[in-house]
Parts: C-alpha cells; sequence; structure tokens
C-alpha cells in the first residue's frame, strides 16, 4: 500500500497523479462551460470541447513528467517536434481557449493549485463579461440575413426602397450570379420589428423580378 503514495524518491507520489489529474478535469470542464457559454458562430464542433479537455490534462501530465528532470525535458521536447499540427482553426478566439486550457494544466502539472483555480475562475468571468456587455462588438440587438434571387435588370433602389420601410438599417453583404440571367443578393438588416419579416418577405416576393426570398437570424453570423 505504501507504493500507492510513494513508487520511487525520484517520481510524484501516484496520489498525486491521481489528484492532479481530476483537479485539471475539473478546471477544464469551467473552461469548456465558459466557451460553450461564449460561444458565436456556426462553427461549433463537438471534437474541439474533446481537444481542449485532453490538451489541458496533456499538459498537466507533460508537467509532471519534466518536473525537475531537464534530461526527461530536452527527451520530450524531441518528441514533440516530430508532430504535425494540420488542422486550421476557424476563430482565432478558439486559440485563445487551447492557450487557456494548456496554462492551466501547467500550472496543476507543477502543483500551483492555488493560480490554476485562481486563474480560471478570473478568467472566465473576464471572457463571460465581455460577451455579456458586447466588449468588441458593432452589432448590439438581433440582426437578420436576407437574400433573394432577382432577375438581372432588376431596379435595386425599388428594392432598397421597400427594404427601408421595414428596417432600421441594412447594408449590402454579397451578389452573385445564379443560373443564367439570375444573381442572389445578400443584405444584413435590422427590422424595426421582428414581426415583420413575414410582411417584407411577402413584399419583396410581390415583385415580377424578385424570387426565394428568405430572412434568416444573422445575430450570431452577421460579424465574422
Amino acid at each position: 500500500m505504501n507504493n500507492f503514495y510513494n513508487l520511487t524518491q525520484t517520481e510524484l507520489s501516484s496520489a498525486i497523479v491521481v489528484f492532479n489529474l481530476l483537479f485539471a478535469f475539473a478546471l477544464l470542464l469551467v473552461i469548456v462551460f465558459v466557451y460553450k457559454r461564449t460561444h458565436q458562430g456556426l462553427s461549433y464542433s463537438p471534437s474541439f470541447i474533446f481537444t481542449l479537455i485532453i490538451v489541458g490534462i496533456l499538459g498537466s501530465v507533460v508537467m509532471m513528467v519534466v518536473q525537475n528532470n531537464l534530461v526527461g525535458a530536452f527527451a520530450l521536447l524531441g518528441a514533440f517536434s516530430l508532430i504535425r499540427f494540420r488542422t486550421i482553426l476557424k476563430e482565432t478566439r478558439d486559440i485563445a481557449f487551447v492557450f487557456f486550457a494548456l496554462v492551466i494544466g501547467v500550472a496543476v502539472g507543477t502543483s500551483h493549485y492555488s493560480i490554476a483555480l485562481i486563474s480560471t475562475v478570473i478568467i472566465s468571468l473576464i471572457i463571460l463579461g465581455l460577451y455579456r456587455y458586447h466588449i468588441g462588438s458593432m452589432t448590439s440587438n438581433v440582426g437578420f440575413i436576407l437574400t433573394f434571387n432577382a432577375k438581372k435588370n432588376i431596379n435595386m433602389d425599388e428594392v432598397r426602397k421597400v427594404i427601408s420601410g421595414f428596417a432600421e438599417s441594412f447594408e449590402f453583404l454579397q451578389a452573385k450570379t445564379y443560373g443564367v440571367d439570375t444573381n442572389t443578393y445578400i443584405f444584413s438588416i435590422k427590422l424595426k420589428d421582428t414581426f415583420d419579416s413575414a410582411k417584407l418577405i411577402n413584399e419583396l416576393h410581390d415583385k415580377d423580378l424578385i424570387s426565394s426570398v428568405n430572412i434568416i437570424s444573422g445575430e450570431k453570423s452577421v460579424e465574422y
């Protein structure tokens, strides 16, 4: 039974190893919750959640392996140099969360428990505050994405007049060719009343040269 608590004089006891892994896992679950709570856009991936947890735990393991062992540190560095990461993260904030998870894992692996705990709580509160008060965001209310197909000879001034009758503001985003003589137009709009979306669709659809009118919520996708 004594071997469980102290395997050798040069290794951490098994009890400490188990505690470090479980403590790191608990803090990483907090980071995962914050990531899911503040995620925006259409690029959410469940596998990224898995990656955050594993990266943090592996960081803790690495620091326990190389602790007070210079030879082990160089050997581990050589092993990691053989790894090539080819997956491109779609959002820069994802890189920050990976680094967040790794740093907390490293702190736990070096037995800096108070630093890991306090840092997780304070940084998580900062992230939630930034998300809650839309720091850095150019929009503060719900937006919509308006798309429709129209013939190439459509009078866009008439379209703008129709949209302006229902929207507080709108902005042209994209136009692309669809079919032989048809273009697809995409606008971001802020409706005066969200329940007027059906009226806007009907009024645009009544135009002879317009078809396939769609409005989708752009709350998480207007800014990209």
